[in-house]
């Protein structure tokens, strides 16, 4: 995922909101503001991204190689090498990591591409591993945002 600037104002606003919530005493009304700020940003996020995919072309790209990338558990990047409409050889790191090499070095596979930025691409048959991330957060967070809710509710 690609930290933009709306992210760092929403990291800044969220501490104002921590900050001036605890000094008037109702910190959980502020969790829940960063919260909803979160979900809507996130939303925001999947909106640019579904307008972004909405302009790609596609095109058959091959699986060059793999960048490895060893977090908690060791993560696969397909290295695809494909061409675009106007003839211009691209070389880029898929952005969605997978636990297993999915696709065999060398095979084609169908990828859609972003013809303003070419570097941009999704497998043609895996548009959700776009947004994907974004809604386990937005549903994994709502598991506390709704204890906080109750808590406040209960506690009145």
């Amino acid at each position: 995922m690609k930290v933009g600037l709306p992210d760092y104002i929403w990291a800044v606003v969220s501490f104002i909101i921590v900050g001036v919530t605890f000094h008037y005493g109702c910190l959980l009304y502020g969790l829940l503001a960063i919260y909803l700020l979160m979900v809507g940003l996130f939303m925001w996020h999947i909106s640019t991204v579904r307008k972004r995919m909405s302009r790609t072309v596609a095109v058959f790209g091959t699986v060059s190689d793999y960048h490895e990338a060893v977090e908690v558990r060791r993560h696969y990047y397909p290295i695809m090498k494909y061409e675009t409409e106007d003839g211009r050889a691209v070389s880029s790191v898929y952005t969605v990591a997978d636990t297993v090499m999915r696709y065999e070095i060398g095979s084609q596979e169908m990828i859609c591409y972003d013809p303003d930025d070419p570097i941009f691409f999704y497998f043609a048959n895996r548009e959700n591993d776009m947004v994907k991330d974004y809604y386990r957060f937005i549903i994994f967070g709502s598991v506390p945002a709704l204890f906080v809710l109750m808590i406040i509710v209960f506690a009145h």
